[in-house]
C-alpha cells in the first residue's frame, strides 16, 4: 500500500513537472516570436536589454518553482526507495520465519511439541494452574498410559486429553496448484483426523482414570485444520464419538475449560452451603445445651429459695420462742421484738410462678 502511494505521488510530481516544463515552453516560444516579430523596430540598444530583463523577471519564479518541484520530486523517490527496501527486508524476515515454521510442522516429533505447548497455552488461558487443575505427561495406573494432559473434575473426577496433530496433508493442501489435487489431499486429511481419533479412542485413557466420564479430549491445535476436515467429511464428529473421543480446537476447548471452572464454583458454593448447614446443626446442639445450663441454675435457684425459707420459719418457730423464754427467766437481756429478725422470705417459686 504504502508503494503504491509513492507511486501515485511521483505520477503526479511527473505531470506538475511536465506541464511546469511545457508552459516554460510556451512562454519562452511565445516571447521569442514578439522579441523577433519587434525586433526589427528596436534600434535602441538600451531598450533592447531592458525587455531582456522584463523578460528574465518572469520566467525567474517559473524557474525557481519548477526546481523547487524537482528537488521533492527527488526526495520523494528516495524516499520510497528506502521504504521499498526496508519492506523487502521484512518480507524476508517473514518469509524466512515462514519457512522454518512450515519445516518445523513438517516434522511429526515438533509437531506434536507445538501440539502440547498450544495445549497448555490454552489451558493457563482459560484460568487453571499446573499441578493444581491439571496435570501434564502423567503416568496413569496400571499401565494405562500418559496422555498430554489431565484436568480435575468435582466429585474426583478427571478428564483426559491428548494433543493431535495429523497435519501432512493439510500442508500438501495448501501447497497444491490444481482444484482436483486439493480436493484429494483434503481427503486425506480428513482420513488422517478420522483415523487418529479412533486409535486414541483405543487407548481407553477414560478407563485408567477415577471418575465416570467415558470419553477423552482429542486437541487439535487450529481451527481451521478441523474445519477444512470438515468441508469433506461432515460427519467425523460423530464418528469420533462412537469411539468416546470428543475432538476440540481452541476456541471449543476453551469453552469446554470455562464450563469446568463454572462447575467448580458450583461445587465450592455447594461444600460451603453443606458446610453452614453442619455449623448450623452444631449451633443448634450449643444452644439447647446452654438452655439446659440456664434451667439447672434456676433450679438451683428455687432450691436455695426454699432452703432459706426453711431457715427463717426454723428461726421464726424454734430459736426466737426458746430465746425468748430464757430471756424471760432473767438469765440473759430482755430480747424486744424489734430485734428479732426480719421474716422476710424470697418465694421465688411464688414469683416465678407469677411471671
Amino acid at each position: 500500500m504504502n508503494d503504491i502511494n509513492l507511486l501515485i505521488i511521483i505520477g503526479i510530481g511527473i505531470f506538475i513537472l511536465s506541464i511546469f516544463s511545457l508552459v516554460i515552453y510556451l512562454i519562452q516560444k511565445k516571447l521569442f516570436d514578439i522579441m523577433k516579430g519587434n525586433l526589427k523596430s528596436i534600434n535602441n540598444e538600451a531598450e533592447l536589454d531592458f525587455r531582456e530583463k522584463r523578460i528574465s523577471d518572469l520566467i525567474e519564479p517559473l524557474t525557481t518553482q519548477l526546481q523547487t518541484l524537482n528537488n521533492s520530486v527527488n526526495d520523494i523517490e528516495k524516499n520510497r526507495i528506502e521504504s521499498y527496501g526496508r519492506l523487502s527486508e521484512q518480507v524476508d524476515i517473514l518469509a524466512n520465519g515462514t519457512r522454518q515454521l512450515e519445516q518445523a510442522l513438517r516434522s511429526p516429533t515438533l509437531r506434536g511439541k507445538w501440539g502440547e505447548v498450544q495445549l497448555k497455552r490454552i489451558l493457563e488461558l482459560a484460568g487453571m494452574s499446573e499441578h493444581v487443575d491439571f496435570n501434564l505427561q502423567k503416568e496413569l495406573s496400571n499401565n494405562g498410559g500418559r496422555p498430554d494432559a489431565i484436568i480435575h473434575l468435582p466429585g474426583n473426577r478427571s478428564l483426559a486429553i491428548d494433543a493431535k496433530t495429523p497435519l501432512s496433508s493439510y500442508i500438501e493442501y495448501t501447497e497444491a496448484n490444481s482444484e482436483e489435487e486439493k480436493n484429494e489431499k483434503l481427503k486425506k486429511h480428513a482420513i488422517s483426523i478420522k483415523n487418529t481419533a479412533k486409535l486414541l479412542g483405543q487407548k481407553e485413557y477414560q478407563n485408567a482414570i477415577e471418575g465416570d466420564l467415558d470419553f477423552v479430549i482429542m486437541f487439535i491445535p487450529g481451527d481451521h485444520f478441523f474445519t477444512a476436515a470438515t468441508k469433506f467429511d461432515p460427519d467425523i464428529f460423530e464418528n469420533a464419538l462412537k469411539n468416546k473421543v470428543l475432538i476440540c480446537t481452541p476456541a471449543t476447548l476453551i469453552a469446554l475449560l470455562k464450563g469446568i471452572s463454572f462447575n467448580w464454583q458450583q461445587a465450592s458454593l455447594a461444600k460451603n452451603v453443606k458446610e453452614i448447614a453442619l455449623h448450623s446443626q452444631e449451633l443448634q446442639l450449643r444452644i439447647l445445651r446452654f438452655f439446659s445450663y440456664i434451667d439447672g441454675i434456676k433450679k438451683g435457684i428455687e432450691t436455695a429459695g426454699n432452703n432459706y425459707d426453711k431457715l427463717i420459719n426454723s428461726i421464726e418457730k424454734r430459736i426466737m420462742p426458746q430465746i425468748k423464754k430464757i430471756s424471760d427467766l432473767g438469765a440473759m437481756e430482755n430480747i424486744k421484738a424489734k430485734n428479732i429478725p426480719d421474716k422476710t422470705r424470697i418465694n421465688l417459686r411464688k414469683k416465678s410462678d407469677k411471671k
